[in-house]
């Protein structure tokens, strides 16, 4: 009864977390990749300077990695 319990939890757990995603083109999903636009254009904006800016190339990963989705 106790593996029953675990199993169905686990399961629903893993259900829930798949769903926590933003789906393509959804509203979340369309902020963010807004927001990665504008860091991406302004980490080319630095390059095209002739300068590596390595606060603006470590936003853009980070904004790069929130767009995962399914």
């Amino acid at each position: 009864m106790t593996r029953r319990v675990c199993f169905v939890l686990l399961i629903g757990c893993h259900g829930l977390l798949a769903f926590a995603h933003p789906k393509l083109g959804d509203e979340d999903w369309m902020r963010r990749i807004r927001a990665f636009v504008k860091t991406f254009n302004a980490f080319v904006e630095v390059l095209n300077d002739g300068n590596f800016d390595v606060a603006k190339w470590h936003t853009m990963r980070s904004a790069w990695k929130e767009l995962d989705a399914e």
